[in-house]
């Protein structure tokens, strides 16, 4: 616990002294016994009871100058420099009181800036640790979002390439099979049983996570850094299995008390079935203001990504997803508000994106996702989210990637939603237990019909030191 020198502290009970007068003392018997309690812990240093008795003296008799007085000096003892402040500057203001204690009221006033002036000009370093495990059942691996570069990945439920004695065919999730050039073949002239593509590959998964955490507060700028290490191991499916590594830091700027700018940077590694698969690099620009409990935040970003190819094998064949580097410039805006006595927290985000990718099949996507989050009790918090993805490719460029005709009767968007929802109960100080669950769908005519869903549920465990 943070205390005062001891040099304030004697001048305080001087000032006590000089507002032993009588205008200051008539109280009540009842109100006596409360003050005398107060002044009992105050003599053993049990300054959080005398400040609770005080606090409410004071609200029944708030012209007892003494009891303000008493309570201003209790709570420096507690360190609550802005509260005993505000009751000396309040005492500042009484006419008749005598010229010494005015003086000794106004050196507790300079302590008090002096020690404010000290604290905002000293740094703080913050470390934290976030780890979590947790046990489910996804019964869909293969399924994707739509964009490659949110939490999911280009493992389209109908996209694969079969390698049968080294011939390469391309399946539809409507079970059709057709080679490179685009010809109709049928499965059963190959001998090719398909079912084992187009069943939904659903497992149990394990996850665990750790969350490194550094920030440092400073006087005109802060520095937020986090580390992520994501693991997601499918015993049925190991080809699946994915390991993120994430790091983001960003420098945050103060223009006003409401005002701030940032600039953040994020690195990205990831990998699937033990092959490296994703790697991308972001940098991004924003503007925050806070205004009525809420807070606005425009940004602008650019991204660099690349997708290694990767091949998946399914017992006597293969699929590959053949790698492509992508930029994308994006524009966006977020929106936070606190409503019910700051128990409800209401979330929305839209951005739009402009993508140039190396395969040629460029497109422009709008992404928005909402979010409640709900503190039922001190203990327990409830979340729900929906996240809606669309990309609208641009049709020459597909005619021109599959040696369509001009015109061709093909479709350019892809569409994908996700509806979530997740129950937090907060255990103790570090500890946490959480469920949740999620349903995603993506549909779409490109590549001659993709069309899949997925259900996820997850239970687990947070600690936090």
């Amino acid at each position: 616990m943070k205390t005062i020198r001891i040099i304030p502290l004697v001048i305080g009970f001087l000032v006590s002294s000089q507002l032993l007068l009588p205008c200051f003392v008539n109280a009540q018997s009842e109100a006596k016994s409360v003050f005398e309690q107060a002044m009992y812990h105050i003599e053993r240093g049990e300054w959080a009871a005398a400040e609770t008795l005080l606090s409410y003296q004071l609200s029944q008799t708030p012209t007892q100058h003494r009891v303000r007085l008493e309570l201003a000096l209790t709570q420096m003892q507690l360190a609550k420099l802005t509260e005993a402040k505000t009751h000396l500057l309040a005492l500042q203001q009484v006419s008749n009181l005598p010229d010494n204690v005015r003086f000794n009221i106004d050196f507790l006033l300079d302590e008090i800036n002096q020690q404010q002036s000290k604290e905002q000009a000293k740094p703080v370093h913050e470390w934290g640790l976030v780890g979590s495990i947790a046990s489910g059942y996804d019964d869909n691996v293969r399924f994707s979002f739509g964009d490659y570069f949110l939490d999911d990945d280009p493992y389209l439920d109908s996209f694969y390439f079969v390698l049968p004695d080294g011939k390469e065919y391309f399946i539809s999730d409507k079970g059709y099979l057709y080679s490179l050039d685009g010809e109709i073949v049928m499965p059963d002239e190959l001998g090719i049983d398909l079912s084992l593509f187009l069943e939904k590959p659903n497992t149990t998964f394990i996850e665990s996570a750790a969350l490194i955490k550094y920030n440092y507060f400073g006087q005109s700028v802060n520095w937020k850094n986090n580390f992520l290490v994501r693991n997601i191991d499918n015993p049925d499916f190991s080809d699946y299995d994915k390991l993120l590594y994430k790091l983001d830091s960003e420098l945050v700027w103060s223009l006003a008390s409401d005002k701030e700018i940032a600039v953040q940077f994020e690195q990205r590694n990831q990998y699937r079935g033990g092959q490296p698969q994703i790697k991308s690099s972001a940098l991004t620009l924003g503007y925050r203001f806070f205004f009525d409990s809420s807070e606005w935040h425009f940004y602008g970003q650019y991204m660099d990504r690349s997708f290694e190819t990767i091949e998946v094998q399914f017992g006597d064949f293969s699929y590959t997803n053949y790698g492509f580097d992508n930029k994308s410039w994006a524009l966006g805006v977020e929106w936070n508000k606190l409503f019910y006595n700051n128990r409800l927290l209401a979330k929305v985000q839209f951005e739009f994106k402009n993508n140039d990718a190396s395969d040629g099949l460029n497109y422009q996507g709008g992404i928005l996702k909402t979010a409640l989050v709900y503190q039922i009790t001190d203990d327990l918090s409830a979340v729900g989210y929906v996240h809606f993805f669309q990309q609208d490719y641009n049709q020459s460029d597909i005619e021109k990637m599959y040696g369509l005709d001009a015109n061709s009767d093909i479709a350019s968007i892809d569409k994908s939603l996700r509806i979530g929802s997740k129950l937090d109960y907060q255990l103790n100080e570090h500890l946490s237990v959480f469920l949740s669950s999620d349903w995603g769908e993506r549909s779409s005519d490109i590549y001659w019909g993709v069309h899949s869903s997925t259900v996820r549920v997850k239970l687990g465990v947070n600690f936090e030191f």
